[in-house]
């Protein structure tokens, strides 16, 4: 009965701070070009949520917002940039007469979800890992080409729910509202926190096996 209530309290509680996540996302990304901060502090807070590591959700949010301010920033900005200029290079195409732009248009769209595909690596990383925002985008597309398959298909899976939500906001908005973005950062982060547990595990074992090689390298010298 106890076992129950406490299961029931916790599944309550991880759903009201989810909500609460996702209120706080849509409204520090209000002047749009903080969208790359806001997505850097949900990040880290959805990370700690996976292992169960968080603090009070509110607090946390705010000062990773602060913390990550910079590189969330600069990584926004630039991502921002080259999707803004993909939707406006669809537009073009769109009102073509170009008897081929449906091939462009296509060609666009890919590299829009190939644009998604590095971005929902990178605020992670972020939120992850201390590095350069240069280095940030590197390591994304590493993580991005490793995991090319899954990383596509949520690209697609974001193009059409972003489609989704615009052509059916009226009806949407109340729910998009309190859960919108989290259903689709939250199952993601789980994906990535087992990704990136298992590049540190990989790292570690480097490591391990570089130490390994020095020692006997010294044995070997000092038997010599």
């Amino acid at each position: 009965m106890f076992q129950s209530d406490n299961l029931l309290s916790r599944v309550l509680t991880k759903v009201f701070d989810l909500c609460l996540l996702n209120i706080l996302f849509l409204i520090t990304s209000l002047p749009i070009f903080t969208i790359g901060v806001s997505l850097s502090a949900l990040y880290t807070v959805t990370l700690a949520m996976s292992k169960n590591e968080e603090s009070p959700v509110f607090k946390m949010y705010f000062r990773m917002w602060k913390q990550n301010f910079k590189k969330g920033m600069i990584a926004g900005l630039i991502l921002l940039g080259i999707v803004a200029l993909l939707i406006f290079d669809m537009w073009i195409w769109w009102n073509s007469r170009i008897s081929y732009r449906m091939f462009f248009m296509i060609a666009t769209l890919v590299l829009l979800s190939l644009v998604i595909m590095v971005s929902n690596w990178v605020f992670p990383l972020i939120a992850k890992f201390e590095n350069s925002v240069k280095n940030m985008f590197k390591n994304a597309m590493i993580f991005s080409m490793r995991y090319a398959i899954v990383s596509f298909c949520m690209g697609i899976v974001i193009v059409g729910y972003g489609a989704l939500i615009l052509k059916y906001l009226v009806v949407l908005l109340p729910l998009f509202f309190l859960f919108g973005v989290i259903l689709l950062v939250y199952p993601w982060t789980l994906y990535v926190n087992l990704r990136f547990e298992r590049y540190l595990n990989e790292q570690k074992e480097r490591e391990s096996c570089s130490e390994k090689n020095k020692k006997k390298v010294i044995k070997q010298k000092k038997k010599n």
